[in-house]
């Protein structure tokens, strides 16, 4: 009967030994791979919606939180809250082409230069292979994967990473980045592994606090129509 005892608990330990392996195993895939084969998936990408959200007080960033849609063509609908005279303010952005249409808390739409965009945040890059998300991915280095957690109802791979300092304007509104920085990616576990989300961490400076810049993307590929308000 000792004997029995023995070999069902040899066999139980194995059993349970060999489960955890197989989990753990399956659970992580390489973390270079998983940025390459994301970052060609937003190469691909037509239309999207954005929703940017800046916590702290960050060098350089006068807008706290901006959402809209925008296509690949760099059309883009939107609003976004700005501190421009030490006060927050909503406004209502249109970019069609080379012209940006801004609407504040008050009158109706100014017509200006859509170049007047990249001062405070330009969406319209979040989309550009070369200067946009992909470019962000691609370029991101000494990634790990830290295991699944679920983002907006979707479950993805949760990535830290090192955001090479040339590829942050679509992260950092209006602030240009000195160096490299850390951060994290949310990657779908489903093909074609869309990022689902992104922050980096911004340290302090002498005058400001530092602070955080999260990005988080949805609907993708869904149809989406911008044109000039009337």
């Amino acid at each position: 009967m000792i004997r029995w005892l023995g070999v069902l608990l040899v066999l139980a330990a194995v059993t349970g030994t060999a489960g955890c392996d197989s989990d753990s195993g399956s659970a992580q895939p390489d973390g270079a791979q998983l940025l390459q084969r994301s970052a060609d998936a937003m190469r691909q990408v037509e239309t999207v919606r954005f929703d940017l959200k800046v916590d702290g007080k960050i060098s350089g960033i006068s807008i706290s939180s901006a959402q809209g849609q925008l296509t690949k063509a760099g059309n883009v609908k939107g609003t976004a809250v700005i501190t421009a005279t030490g006060q927050p303010a909503e406004t209502e952005f249109v970019i069609v082409g080379d012209t940006l249409y801004l609407k504040g808390p008050t009158g109706g739409f100014q017509k200006l230069p859509s170049s007047v965009a990249a001062s405070v945040y330009d969406p319209t890059k979040i989309l550009d292979a070369n200067l946009g998300l992909a470019a962000l991915v691609a370029g991101s280095t000494e990634p790990v994967v830290q295991g699944k957690e679920t983002v907006d109802g979707v479950e993805a791979y949760r990535v830290r990473a090192k955001f090479a300092k040339n590829n942050l304007g679509v992260l950092l509104p209006g602030a240009g980045a000195s160096t490299d920085l850390p951060g994290e990616l949310w990657i779908t576990t489903a093909e074609p592994n869309r990022p689902v989300k992104a922050t980096v961490s911004v340290p302090a400076t002498s005058s400001a606090a530092g602070g955080t810049v999260t990005i988080r993307l949805s609907e993708y590929d869904n149809p989406v129509t911008v044109t000039p308000p009337s």
